[in-house]
C-alpha cells in the first residue's frame, strides 16, 4: 500500500556544478592567493546576497522549497554534506558507515565534537527523532514519500499501520546510529545530504512545540552558520553568522552573510551597481545588456518549469480531468518564443519533464531526454483539434480557468505570456491570473484549491525517478491518476540490479504520463544568468540544489 501524503518538495542534489569567482571545478582557488599560497582575505568577511522569496518554514520535517533548503543547508548538517565538487563528504558522521553484506543495514558513528548551538552534543537519538517526525502521519510532511520504500517500515508508518517508533532507524547508543533499508540503494549517501534527513534536538524541538522553526530564536543549529534576524510571519530578509561551535569552524572563513528578499530584477540590479549586494540575477534585456561584462556568468541548470493542471477541486472533477483539454493547453504554448524573446537568459524550451543533462542511458550513454523524445511540442494544429474534441466531450463551448503564480516580477511576466498564448490559441478559453507570495502559493497548491499553477521541479538526486515518480497517484498534487503509471513507478523503484531494464521503465513512465495523458504542460529548462562580485571567492552556483557558503570567502581588494 502506498503512502497518502503528496510530495511538495522542490529541492535537489547533483554531481555537477559551476564554480565561479576564480575557483576551479574542484573548488580550490589559486588565482587570488599570494605566492606562498595564502589567501588574501578582506578585513570584513561579509557576503551580501538576495533571495526571490521568503522562507516558508525552517522545520526540516515541513519545508519543501529551495529557499528554505538553502538556508537549512548552511545552518544544519546531516550525516553527509555536498562538498565543493558536489560529491557527498562526511558531515556529522565521524567516518564512513559499516554496511552489511546484503547492503541494507548502515551503522554510522556520530562525531564526538559535533554539537548544537546550545552546547549539547549531536546524538544518534537526534536523527531517530527527526526521521520519525517526518514519516509520522500527523506531521503531513511533503517529503515523507522519500522514506517510503527506502527505510524499513516507512510505508507502514506513513499509512498509520505502525507506530513511528517502528521505523528502521535506531540509536544503539549516543554516538552509534543504525539504519535499515528496504533494499540496497547505491545513492543512499546522496540522499543523506538532504534536509529532511537532518537531525533535530528532540528536547528543544518539543519544548518549542508549534513554534519550532518559526523564528531564529525557536531553533538551535549544528551547521557552519547560525540564523539571525528571521521571523516566519514578517521577515523580508535574514542574516547568517559564523557558528563558532561548529566542529569544522576553522574551514569557515565568512563571518556574516546578509540576505534580502528582492522580487524585482531592476531593484536587485540597482543594488549590485551600487555595490550593496554581491550577486544579481538577470533576465530579459538585462542579459544582453551585461553579457560582455567580465563578471557575467551563465549556465543551464536542471530545473523544469511547467504548468500543473488540477483534475479535482473541492472533491469535484474539473475540466482539466479531460485529457484532450490538457493536451490542448500543453500544445498551445510557444515555449521557444518565451525563452528566446522574453527570458533571453539561456533557458531552453522543453517538451518533457526530465531535463536534459540529468542522466544517460547506462547501455548507450544517450541522454534521457533523447530516449524519451519530444512528447508535448508546440503544435497549434494538434492543440486546436484536441481543444474542439475536449469541449465537445464536456458539452460546452467555453471554459474559464485560474492560473496561480508567485508574486515575483519574473513569475508575473510568465503568467501574462501564458494567458496571452492560451486565450489567443484556444478560442473559448478565459484565463484569470492570481499572484501571491511564494509560501501562500505552496499552501494553495498543497490544499488542491487551484485550477492551474506554474511550478518548477529540481531533483533531490541525479536520477530520472525523482521526476517521473511525480506522476504517481499518491505523490502528485494534480489529482492525476493512472494505474499503469503507478505500476511502472513501483517497478522502477524495485529494480536495482538491472540498470538497462530500469532505464526502459523510467522512459516508459514519461511516455505514458505525458505522451498519452498530457498530465502536465512542460514549459522550459531554466538557466542562471547573473553578475557576481569578483572579490567573492569559492562561491559555487550548483547546476541544481541548495548552495553552500561554508567554503566561500571575500578577497582583499
Amino acid at each position: 500500500m502506498k503512502n497518502q501524503i503528496k510530495g511538495l518538495g522542490i529541492l535537489s542534489l547533483t554531481v555537477l556544478l559551476t564554480a565561479c569567482g576564480g575557483a576551479d571545478p574542484e573548488g580550490s582557488s589559486t588565482a587570488n592567493s599570494s605566492a606562498d599560497g595564502e589567501k588574501k582575505l578582506a578585513d570584513t568577511q561579509e557576503l551580501r546576497l538576495t533571495a526571490s522569496s521568503e522562507i516558508p518554514s525552517m522545520d526540516t520535517a515541513l519545508a519543501t522549497d529551495l529557499t528554505s533548503f538553502t538556508v537549512m543547508n548552511n545552518v544544519f548538517e546531516g550525516l553527509y554534506v555536498l562538498g565543493p565538487d558536489s560529491e557527498p563528504v562526511l558531515g556529522v558522521a565521524a567516518e564512513e558507515p559499516i554496511i552489511s553484506e546484503d547492503g541494507k543495514t548502515y551503522t554510522f558513528k556520530i562525531r564526538e565534537d559535533a554539537v548544537w548551538s546550545n552546547g549539547e552534543a549531536v546524538t544518534a537519538d537526534d536523527f531517530v527523532y527527526a526521521w520519525q517526525k517526518v514519516v509520522a502521519p500527523e506531521t503531513a510532511s511533503g517529503y515523507a514519500y522519500m522514506f517510503d520504500g527506502l527505510i524499513q517500515n516507512a510505508t507502514e508508518v506513513i499509512n498509520d499501520e505502525l507506530d513511528p517508533t517502528e521505523l528502521g532507524v535506531k540509536a544503539i547508543n549516543a554516538t552509534d546510529l543504525e539504519i535499515t533499508l528496504v533494499q540496497p540503494t547505491p545513492y543512499f549517501d546522496q540522499l543523506l545530504t538532504l534536509p529532511f534527513f537532518f537531525p533535530q534536538n528532540k528536547v528543544f524541538a518539543q519544548e518549542q512545540g508549534d513554534e519550532y522553526g518559526s523564528t531564529h530564536e525557536n531553533l538551535i543549529y549544528n551547521g557552519p552558520f547560525v540564523l539571525k534576524g528571521w521571523d516566519q510571519a514578517s521577515s523580508m530578509g535574514w542574516t547568517f553568522e559564523k557558528n563558532e561551535d561548529y566542529w569544522d569552524a576553522e574551514s569557515v572563513i565568512l563571518d556574516t552573510i546578509t540576505v534580502d528578499v528582492i522580487k524585482e530584477v531592476t531593484t536587485e540590479l540597482n543594488l549590485y551597481e551600487n555595490e550593496d549586494t554581491d550577486i544579481a540575477f538577470l533576465s530579459g534585456n538585462f542579459v544582453s545588456q551585461y553579457i560582455e561584462d567580465p563578471n557575467f556568468h551563465s549556465s543551464l541548470n536542471a530545473t523544469t518549469f511547467y504548468i500543473e493542471m488540477n483534475n479535482l477541486n473541492n472533491e469535484e472533477s474539473t475540466e482539466l480531468s479531460n485529457g484532450n483539454i490538457r493536451l490542448a493547453i500543453a500544445s498551445a504554448i510557444d515555449k521557444e518564443g518565451y525563452t528566446k524573446s522574453v527570458l533571453q537568459d539561456g533557458s531552453e524550451p522543453i517538451d518533457g519533464f526530465v531535463p536534459a543533462g540529468l542522466a544517460s542511458n547506462p547501455g548507450t550513454d544517450t541522454d534521457y531526454r533523447e530516449d524519451a523524445g519530444d512528447l508535448l511540442t508546440y503544435d497549434l494544429e494538434k492543440a486546436e483539434k484536441a481543444w474542439e474534441t475536449g469541449l465537445s466531450e464536456l458539452g460546452t463551448d467555453s471554459i474559464e480557468l485560474e492560473l496561480i503564480t508567485s508574486d515575483t516580477e519574473d513569475s508575473k511576466r510568465l503568467a501574462e505570456y501564458l494567458q496571452d498564448q492560451l486565450q489567443k490559441n484556444l478560442p473559448g478559453l478565459t484565463v484569470k491570473l492570481r499572484s501571491m507570495p511564494f509560501s501562500m502559493k505552496l499552501e494553495t497548491v498543497r490544499a488542491g484549491d487551484y485550477d492551474m499553477a506554474v511550478n518548477s521541479w529540481i531533483a533531490d538526486f541525479a536520477d530520472p525517478i525523482n521526476y517521473v515518480e511525480r506522476f504517481d497517484t499518491d505523490i502528485n498534487r494534480m489529482n492525476y491518476s493512472n494505474t499503469e503509471v503507478d505500476a511502472l513507478v513501483d517497478k522502477a523503484k524495485a529494480t536495482y540490479d538491472d540498470d538497462e531494464a530500469r532505464w526502459e521503465t523510467l522512459v516508459e513512465i514519461e511516455q505514458v504520463a505525458l505522451g498519452e495523458d498530457a498530465a502536465l504542460a512542460p514549459l522550459y529548462q531554466s538557466a542562471d544568468s547573473y553578475l557576481l562580485n569578483p572579490n567573492v571567492e569559492d562561491f559555487y552556483k550548483r547546476v541544481f540544489g541548495p548552495d553552500s557558503y561554508k567554503w566561500t570567502w571575500i578577497e582583499a581588494k
